[in-house]
């Protein structure tokens, strides 16, 4: 049974810091707000950012929204779940606070300083520290079966190094190499996450008959997710690299596309916090589709292929998942407004223009930039300002969290 914090000891501690999907899912939101309104003035040409940009836009776009912003809501996630999965009290209070703090000083030097070491280090301490407090309540339960979230945040620390390292001219690694490799490690978060999650919220919000989790589907979907990454993380020959990625991407796109026909997207689209993260997983499967395509002929821009994953696939699948984890986890019903549903399709539309308008209109591709960049920041403002009450706040039912 869930160890409960006593009313006095939580009463102590200030709301945002009760449990880490507050301060996290919050800051994580407006930072992404602020950074894809410099990325929008950046594309535009008609501001001059770059010097905001810690010396090289690619790179500060790649790193802050794939560490600073993606990064912080994996860890603000994980460090909420795990009081679920193991009955012991989530990390809170000042523990909580210092690695938020950690996250934010890294967040505002690079937005203000100049590549050097000192930021470099401030930036890599804040993942490990979250990972130990992840893997602690993990062992003493002995639930091995979430264990493996721990090494996954650690390899991103890795992969954080590796993108600070390249920037100051060590490392031998370029910026394509490291960002895919940070995207491919995400990607099965989500892939690993959402084939979990979706079926039960699907069931449960949508009042039909349980999704049942067919183990051989299961496995087929999950085992190439765990061989691509693999193939990712360790050197391949040159020869055969892009034939391998190509196959494992394809494969893992066929078999989680079986995976995600039995979830019944249909029913779900009456309800807002669902058929978000149907669209989400969708994404995922066609960004997967056509970055293999790209791999095998390049007959499908690199560029548009990453983004049907990192904007539709990881962008909607954070964009669904925090509006429905501050709800649950504040006491309140699992049901969104419509300044929410405006959020959700603006976010879908971001994709659209990111992705497709850039496939069928080439001359638009940096009106495209502007523009779903722009519908990105208007999407996680929404969310900002209708949570920011719900996550500084104390539970509306009094419970602790």
């Amino acid at each position: 049974m869930m160890q409960i914090l006593d009313s006095e000891k939580e009463q102590r501690i200030i709301p945002i810091f009760r449990l880490a999907f507050r301060p996290f899912f919050l800051a994580a939101s407006a930072f992404s707000v602020i950074s894809m309104l410099l990325w929008a003035a950046f594309w535009s040409g008609h501001f001059n950012v770059s010097s905001l940009m810690y010396g090289n836009p690619l790179w500060w776009h790649s790193h802050e929204m794939l560490i600073g912003f993606t990064g912080a809501i994996i860890i603000g996630f994980l460090l909420t779940a795990v009081q679920n999965w193991t009955g012991n009290p989530g990390v809170r209070g000042w523990k909580l606070a210092s690695i938020f703090f950690l996250w934010l000083v890294a967040r505002v030097g690079i937005l203000v300083s100049t590549p050097n070491a000192l930021l470099m280090i401030a930036d890599l301490l804040w993942m490990p520290l979250a990972a130990y407090f992840l893997a602690v309540p993990i062992v003493i339960r002995k639930q091995w079966n979430n264990l493996f979230f721990a090494p996954l945040i650690v390899l991103l620390t890795v992969l954080n190094a590796l993108f600070h390292l390249s920037l100051l001219g060590y490392g031998g690694f370029e910026l394509r190499e490291i960002s895919f490799m940070t995207i491919m490690v995400i990607a099965v978060i989500v892939l690993v996450v959402g084939g979990r999650v979706i079926p039960f919220f699907t069931w449960r919000g949508t009042n039909t008959e349980q999704i049942t989790r067919v183990k051989w589907i299961e496995f087929a979907s999950l085992i190439p997710c765990w061989l691509l990454l693999l193939a990712v993380l360790l050197p391949l020959p040159e020869a055969l690299s892009n034939e391998v990625l190509a196959g494992l991407m394809l494969l893992t796109a066929i078999c989680n596309f079986a995976r995600f026909a039995r979830w019944r997207t249909l029913s779900t689209l009456k309800t807002p916090l669902l058929w978000l993260l149907h669209f989400a997983y969708l994404f995922m499967i066609i960004g997967m589709l056509s970055l293999g395509i790209n791999k095998f002929n390049g007959s499908i821009s690199y560029s548009v292929s990453l983004h049907f994953i990192t904007l539709g696939g990881i962008g909607c699948m954070i964009l669904a998942m925090i509006a429905r984890v501050s709800l649950g986890h504040t006491g309140r019903n699992l049901k969104v407004g419509k300044l929410m549903v405006v959020a959700f399709g603006t976010l879908v539309l971001a994709t659209l223009v990111r992705t497709f308008l850039v496939m069928l209109f080439p001359v638009m591709i940096l009106n495209a930039y502007v523009i779903s960049a722009i519908l990105w920041a208007v999407a996680f403002a929404i969310f900002t300002v209708v949570y920011f009450p719900i996550l500084t706040t104390p539970r509306v039912d009094g419970r602790p969290g």
